[in-house]
């Protein structure tokens, strides 16, 4: 996985469009949003014909709805040949590998969590989940951005190594 690669597309889409609003993004990018009734997974990127869809399950709440647009622009930028399989796989029996969720859950945290606002509640001694409540992000999430950020230089404990797919299946 080459996170420094990672770090730096997130960086430069939140400059480029000066916000972190995943949903603002992937309009500006190009990327058709859908809702719809998926059968239990919170979402999926898709590429067919050239056109590229992020879709998400219109029954989970808006701070997963803001993470899984975040995470499937992760695949819209890094793994896009993979969206025909992941679409086919929903239709039939989803089944994905561990590293390209893997490096989407590290673009949604580097895009959607700055390095100031994880430090500063840390600095207060905040608990991933109260810094995950703060933010409105989900405690996989804030641990994960305290990863990026030890492999930044920073020296933060990581209670646990959340799942590869923690965002995948509802319930």
């Amino acid at each position: 996985m080459n996170c420094s690669k990672i770090y730096k597309c997130a960086d430069k889409l939140i400059k480029t469009f000066e916000t972190r609003d995943p949903f603002k993004i992937a309009k500006h990018i190009g990327i058709d949003l859908k809702y719809m009734k998926l059968r239990n997974i919170k979402g999926l990127y898709t590429y067919i014909l050239r056109n590229r869809y992020i879709v998400i399950n219109d029954s989970i709440d808006e701070i997963s709805a803001r993470i899984v647009c975040a995470h499937e622009i992760g695949h819209d930028r890094f793994h896009r040949g993979l969206g025909i399989k992941t679409f086919q796989d929903e239709m039939c029996i989803p089944v994905k590998t561990a590293n390209p969720e893997i490096e989407a859950n590290y673009f949604a945290a580097e895009f959607l969590i700055s390095d100031a606002d994880l430090l500063d509640l840390l600095n207060k001694d905040y608990t991933y989940s109260q810094i995950a409540s703060e933010l409105e992000v989900h405690t996989e999430l804030a641990v994960i951005k305290a990863q990026i950020l030890n492999s930044k230089g920073h020296k933060l404990s990581i209670p646990y190594i959340p799942a590869a797919n923690f965002l995948g299946k509802i319930g």
